[in-house]
């Protein structure tokens, strides 16, 4: 079976989705049950002021190194105050992304983080998000306040780079993963996996594929389509292009491989004009390439 990514781009429409907020951790925060009004609902009901940005409160935007094969980041807001906030709602947007929105009731002393669904990303520059909260202080009458949450750690802005990669390759060609093959035996194997690259004609400007990148538990063996290797692919007409990546373990140790949530995220390097000198985006593979990356991570090392 092989998985095939064409122009309709079943795999990138997937990540735009709305904002996920599960009923058990809604629940966990004091959220209503099914059927009652939430409490954010209730504040707009209700006349809500607006106010100056409280002193001391500081809001971030980043994601968790566990979340990075889905699309869920958060708003960290970090406050150095002894006052109870509540949050009731929560605004989140950019040049680069459609605004969001959380709501729900969350009371907290000092950090609370606020998950969502980051929509897809266009392509730009900058990872800082606008951030509209509604909030009660110490239980008092429900204000709006609007501030800049920084990207302090940069990890929005490599997922936005991601989405404007994966949107300028998507645009550029229909990209085919086949099934991964194991060569060779023990230490001297190889996991093997041919994508093929189908140029749709219709990209402007034109999309280079720039090879693959190594993962945290993975490496490029000789021979692989990697970044180093100096690869050069346009995707602008002509027949389909196919490349091979060829992986081998970074290291043998059982720790890594029991403890990593991100090495079977293989990076796919993307040039064109307008496109940051680093920008890449993560090869779609099934859950079962996945598990067959880590089996082989296992029989190469002989664990």
């Amino acid at each position: 079976m092989r998985l095939a990514v064409g122009r309709g781009r079943p795999w990138l429409a997937s990540v735009v989705v709305s904002l996920v907020l599960g009923a058990a951790s809604g629940c966990a925060d004091g959220a209503p049950g099914p059927g009652a009004p939430s409490p954010g609902d209730a504040a707009s009901a209700q006349s809500v002021g607006s106010a100056p940005w409280p002193d001391g409160l500081t809001a971030y935007v980043d994601q968790s190194r566990l979340e990075r094969q889905g699309r869920e980041v958060f708003v960290r807001l970090v406050d150095s105050t002894d006052h109870e906030l509540t949050v009731l709602r929560a605004e989140v947007g950019s040049e680069r992304f459609a605004t969001t929105t959380w709501t729900g009731e969350k009371t907290f002393l000092n950090e609370a983080d606020l998950p969502f669904a980051l929509p897809l990303a266009r392509c730009g520059t900058g990872s800082d998000a606008t951030v509209s909260l509604t909030y009660r202080v110490d239980g008092g009458p429900p204000v709006e306040s609007t501030t800049t949450a920084e990207d302090r750690y940069g990890a929005v802005g490599l997922f936005l780079d991601r989405d404007c990669a994966a949107q300028r390759l998507a645009d550029a060609a229909d990209l085919e993963v086949g099934e991964p093959r194991v060569v060779g035996r023990g230490r001297g194997s190889v996991l093997e996996l041919d994508v093929t690259l189908r140029p749709t004609g219709a990209a402007r400007p034109v999309t280079v594929f720039r090879g693959f990148e190594d993962t945290v538990l993975f490496r490029q063996a000789e021979g692989s389509a990697s970044v180093g290797s100096g690869v050069r692919v346009r995707l602008a007409t002509g027949p389909p292009e196919q490349v091979r990546l060829r992986l081998v373990p970074s290291r043998c140790d059982p720790h890594a491989l029991a403890e990593d949530k991100v090495g079977t995220l293989v990076g796919v390097r993307v040039g064109g004009p307008g496109l940051p000198a680093a920008a890449s985006f993560y090869l779609p593979l099934p859950d079962a390439t996945r598990a067959a990356l880590r089996g082989f991570f296992a029989t190469h090392c002989g664990l």
